[in-house]
């Protein structure tokens, strides 16, 4: 139904909004400065929502892909994380770029899969200190491409099973490329001691930071996002919440971190009671800084070549291995496999990984703690 509101403005002029509420579809709504324009607006788009509800095809006719991208970006993408938006939004300006004058109908998979060869020839863009992009030689990973895919495969689901205005997903036939971004680069123990002695004397907070991702295997997210809420030093525990794989676990902290988790804490004059993250910036947001771009100057500055903050989580994985650590326990450690478990701490605090983290952790700061 439709229904017509009258506004004063500051200015003492009146304006009238118009909104359109529709059982089964978003509400619309639009303001005018004449109630009869508003009227008219409202009859016109309750006819149109109604002529696309009962009878799809039409609105298939003379929608365009720019239209459905448009639409997905307006009710859909905000339902999803801050993040993953930024991630969609540049993928769907791409394909907004290429084909978003394409009407719905007349896609074909051959457009899709020339879209796909034309992003594996695209090269790489760099944001830069004062606002600009610039383009490299390199061109985009596979793994990316697929990435792309699979964000306008999204927005063609929403049009399947949402909109029903398709009967099957223009991408179901295009088929991703094969990856190979798997990397084997860990650090030896010499390399260990390096590093964080180089973290040490830059940064007490990157020198955390650092021993986290090698003794917890947390990722860069979950250590930028973790609060002191979420460390439990009368147990000894790291408690990450809704992973990648969306689970929890709670990952026992080696004594060595313990100790410097205590003095780090101590020493902390920067707290924030409603956000207080480990690592935080003067205004209580994370400090992505820390990893994003003190990390790689530190690690160029002491030597270690072709190194990045993952394989931190890379070394620990590895140096479990090596230790011949079960490979269950190294599964649940790095959060690739979830138990069944309930949200309090003390149903997940998983007792039994401490000998691991303790065996692999002495080995990893062997060379270290020697000195």
């Amino acid at each position: 139904m439709a229904e017509i509101k009258e506004r004063i403005r500051k200015n003492g002029k009146k304006s009238y909004t118009a909104s359109v509420r529709i059982k089964g579809h978003p509400s619309v709504s639009k303001t005018f400065a004449k109630k009869t324009d508003a009227e008219i607006w409202a009859n016109g788009m309750e006819i149109e929502i109604r002529e696309n509800m009962n009878f799809p095809n039409r609105a298939i006719k003379k929608m365009t892909v720019g239209d459905l991208i448009d639409k997905f970006i307006k009710y859909e993408l905000p339902k999803k994380k801050p993040k993953i938006q930024k991630d969609f939004i540049k993928a769907l300006d791409w394909y907004k770029n290429e084909i978003g004058c394409i009407y719905l109908l007349n896609l074909s998979t051959a457009m899709l899969v020339e879209c796909r060869d034309k992003l594996s020839k695209k090269l790489k863009e760099v944001p830069m200190k004062n606002g600009e992009i610039k383009i490299t030689d390199e061109t985009i990973s596979p793994a990316t491409v697929n990435r792309y895919m699979t964000y306008i495969r999204v927005v063609f689901a929403y049009a399947v099973n949402d909109l029903d205005i398709l009967d099957i997903n223009p991408m179901a036939k295009v088929k991703k490329l094969s990856e190979d971004n798997a990397r084997t680069r860990y650090l030896e123990l010499e390399e260990i001691k390096k590093l964080l002695s180089a973290c040490q004397q830059k940064s007490y907070e990157l020198f955390i930071c650092v021993l986290i991702a090698l003794l917890a295997d947390a990722r860069k997210s979950e250590i930028i996002n973790l609060t002191w809420k979420n460390v439990d030093l009368e147990h000894k525990m790291f408690y990450f919440l809704n992973r990648k794989n969306k689970q929890n676990i709670g990952v026992p902290i080696h004594e060595y971190l313990y100790e410097e988790l205590v003095k780090y804490k101590s020493q902390c004059k920067l707290r924030n009671l409603k956000n207080d993250y480990l690592f935080m910036t003067e205004d209580g947001k994370p400090k992505e800084t820390l990893i994003g771009k003190l990390f790689p100057k530190v690690v160029k500055e002491c030597g270690i070549e072709d190194f990045r903050f993952h394989d931190l989580r890379h070394t620990g994985s590895s140096w479990q291995a090596m230790s011949e650590i079960f490979q269950p326990i190294t599964q649940r450690i790095l959060g690739h496999k979830s138990p069944a478990m309930t949200n309090r701490y003390c149903h997940f605090r998983d007792e039994s990984l401490r000998p691991a983290i303790k065996q692999v952790g002495d080995i990893i700061l062997s060379k270290w703690l020697d000195d």
